[in-house]
């Protein structure tokens, strides 16, 4: 009882010119989404890493108002680590307890000036700036630390 629509049907399936056709337009999208879809990915990639420092910078402040104490955050390539502060500046001593955070994307981290050093109150002194840099295309973001204490992505 097969209707005679389906018998019909050639059994001989697709074409060569047909198969062709299909990979021709197939290779034709991949060649012109490649650039976009690499370069998308590069940004999302950096705004990831941005948002892991300014994670780490707020995980700084939560140390110095927990514990009370001066900690600074350092920058050694993809590491971030907390370090306590004498007299505003870095003592190169890690925290007791607190383990160096290590960037997931891998990507450069670069402190302009001196490492931000947060105070008890969750305050930092001075005011700093982190720059995470693609190596890949030479972008950047910032991480904007103010004398409050307020992380931002720029």
């Amino acid at each position: 009882m097969v209707s005679e629509r389906i018998r019909g049907l050639s059994a001989a399936g697709f074409g060569t010119a047909e198969l062709t056709v299909t990979l021709a337009i197939g290779a034709v999208l991949t060649a012109v989404s490649a650039p976009s879809l690499l370069a998308s990915w590069r940004a999302a990639t950096l705004r990831a890493a941005a948002e892991e420092v300014a994670a780490a910078v707020n995980v700084g402040r939560q140390l110095a108002i927990t514990r009370n104490v001066l900690v600074c955050v350092a920058v050694a390539g993809a590491d971030m680590r907390f370090e306590g502060a004498h007299a505003g500046a870095c003592s190169g001593v890690g925290l007791p307890g607190a383990a160096p955070v290590r960037l997931a994307s891998g990507l450069d981290v670069r402190a302009v000036g001196a490492g931000v050093v947060f105070t008890g109150l969750g305050a930092a002194t001075p005011a700093g700036r982190y720059v995470v840099v693609n190596p890949a295309d030479g972008r950047t973001r910032s991480v904007v630390v103010a004398a409050s204490g307020r992380v931002s992505i720029h």
